[in-house]
């Protein structure tokens, strides 16, 4: 007699949805080039002129030791910025998984991949920095980061996650609309600095549904 056929695990997919996030309806998402730009020739500019200095060999060794510090500092900077200029995102209504994956890559999934289930999130934050804002039109010259905390990975492998998105990932007020949607049906609380900077995306957290398309 045949036995029933099972069915796979939800946690095996997540390691092979990734791939074909596009074709499977996942939003995908990833920080234009123009917004790492800057950082990049922030980091250069910073490791020019302290390895330069310290190349020159003329520097007395507490001075070398804090340029030396210091071009430590850009590198990992740099370092950062190319993450996040190959960062992926991607997301359903069930999960967000991240992935260090360089844009045109045949690769079927990135490096260092995160997936978080929605049901799994026990967390979120939104903070606003930079100068201040005037009102729901000027996004003024800061920026917004969102924050997640959640648990993931199998039974016995659980661990805790956490992933943040700045303002400039495309697709991002949906992100922020979606963890909204979820922290708010798994009733978890949030902060009043954290309803505030929804409400500035469009997203009121108190309304009773949450449009998934905020403007």
């Amino acid at each position: 007699m045949n036995s029933p056929a099972r069915e796979p695990h939800e946690e095996a997919s997540n390691k092979t949805e990734p791939a074909n996030a596009e074709k499977q309806g996942v939003k995908a998402s990833r920080y234009p080039v123009k917004s790492v730009i800057g950082d990049y020739l922030r980091a250069a500019a910073g490791l020019t002129v302290t390895l330069g200095l310290l190349l020159a060999g003329s520097l007395h060794w507490i001075l070398a030791g804090i340029f030396a510090l210091l071009a430590g500092l850009f590198l990992v900077f740099a370092l950062r910025s190319l993450q996040r200029h190959h960062l992926e995102v991607a997301f359903d209504g069930k999960r967000i998984t991240t992935q260090i994956k360089p844009a045109g890559s045949k690769r079927p999934n990135g490096y260092f991949m995160q997936t978080l289930a929605w049901r799994d999130l026990s967390g979120m934050k939104l903070r606003y920095f930079g100068t201040r804002r005037h009102h729901r039109d000027d996004k003024g010259s800061g920026f917004m980061q969102l924050t997640l905390t959640g648990k993931s990975g199998s039974a016995g492998r659980v661990r805790k996650t956490t992933m943040r998105f700045e303002s400039s990932l495309d697709g991002f007020s949906a992100i922020a609309a979606q963890a909204a949607q979820s922290a708010r049906a798994l009733t978890l609380p949030t902060d009043p600095a954290t309803a505030g900077n929804l409400l500035t995306l469009g997203i009121d957290f108190d309304a009773k549904t949450i449009d998934e398309t905020p403007i």
